[in-house]
């Protein structure tokens, strides 16, 4: 067991995709009510520095690739030689890849805490477990994944409730957005991500999202909206193009996770792939319905959930693959009517009542 009085800085490394960093902050909160007056630094990706920098678990962050270029990594050796400046009592390693663990041992990181995967155990000094079942790892919400690694090192965890906040800025650019576009007239807000940066396999069609919009306005007096990272540009003007109702767009508006955090939090509903979005939506309890094929669903599932796991019925599911090497039918055979009852079902259950743009 770790004791608090023992560590003056600690350093975690944040995981890299945008729904794990969120289903991380039920671990990050344990560490910082474990460790009060410790000094404590996270390792993250820039294009995720967003997204908990308002958080009140850090006192600083360590970003490993440059802002303007978040393709273009910092130097490994110069991230090293920062690391050692620090002199850090313990380390948490939330990403399973031998490099982040390569990273805290060079960088003399006292104790190191992960799990024990991708040949770099001997680079831990406190390796944990993966859970197995029937002689393979079982598939473990990411959330407890992440968490198990504090328990594991003596923490005391209080709460598994997912966590965001929302900057003063973005809160007044989100608002300048929904007036701008015409979103803020009382009508509740329907959002629509279509996109996924794990890979084409989890995305849906456009037509299907088009539809969705389509049989929504004919049964709700709404506003919907679509949203996507900048590089699905093109894929949001194809379902706005498909559509015959009127879907605005503001994939083109929203260039930071501090925005769509706040208009996420605003929606009566948002209708996703399994992404990050998804867990921004669980995290501000807000009702979701997410599209899901090639992936698990043990892995996202949550109770806190306010919201539907819509799956088609075939014999490919949970096949982990970034790129379908069929027809991809487990999710062309999910159908708008499906998604559109799902949806409303969540909203006449109250879940989206009081959540209207512009209030």
């Amino acid at each position: 067991m770790i004791r608090p009085t023992n560590i003056d800085k600690i350093i975690i490394r944040s995981p890299n995709w945008v729904g794990d960093v969120v289903m991380a902050t039920p671990a990050f909160r344990c560490i910082r009510e474990n460790f009060p007056g410790t000094k404590i630094t996270i390792a993250l990706k820039s294009y995720v520095q967003k997204l908990i920098e308002d958080a009140p678990w850090f006192d600083e962050m360590l970003v490993l690739d440059s802002n303007n270029q978040p393709s273009k990594s910092t130097p490994f050796l110069s991230l090293v030689k920062q690391i050692r400046s620090e002199r850090y009592d313990l380390g948490f390693l939330f990403p399973n890849s031998f490099s982040s663990a390569l990273l805290f041992w060079l960088g003399g990181v006292k104790r190191r805490i992960g799990y024990k995967r991708d040949a770099r155990s001997l680079l831990l000094t406190d390796g944990v477990n993966r859970l197995y079942e029937n002689g393979r790892f079982r598939p473990t919400y990411m959330g407890d994944y992440y968490l198990r690694l504090c328990t594991e090192a003596g923490c005391e965890a209080h709460s598994k409730e997912l966590e965001l906040f929302i900057s003063d800025e973005g809160q007044r650019r989100a608002e300048e957005i929904l007036r701008d576009c015409h979103l803020n007239n009382g009508r509740p807000l329907v959002l629509l991500n279509p996109g996924a940066a794990y890979g084409s396999s989890k995305c849906w069609t456009a037509e299907g999202f088009a539809g969705t919009a389509d049989l929504i306005r004919q049964q709700l007096d709404c506003n919907i909206a679509v949203v996507c990272a900048p590089h699905e540009i093109p894929l949001a003007r194809n379902i706005v193009q498909s559509a015959r109702s009127e879907i605005v767009n503001l994939a083109g508006k929203i260039v930071s996770l501090d925005i769509l955090k706040a208009l996420i939090k605003r929606c009566a509903l948002l209708i996703t792939v399994d992404s990050g979005p998804r867990h921004i939506a669980v995290a501000f309890k807000r009702p979701v319905v997410t599209l899901m094929g090639p992936n698990d669903p043990r892995y996202t599932n949550t109770p806190a959930e306010i919201g539907t796991v819509v799956r088609a019925d075939v014999d490919c599911l949970c096949c982990q693959l970034k790129t379908c090497p069929k027809d991809h039918r487990c999710m062309t055979q999910i159908k708008a009517e499906q998604v559109v009852r799902t949806g409303l079902e969540l909203i006449q259950k109250g879940g989206g009542n009081g959540s209207r743009a512009g209030l």
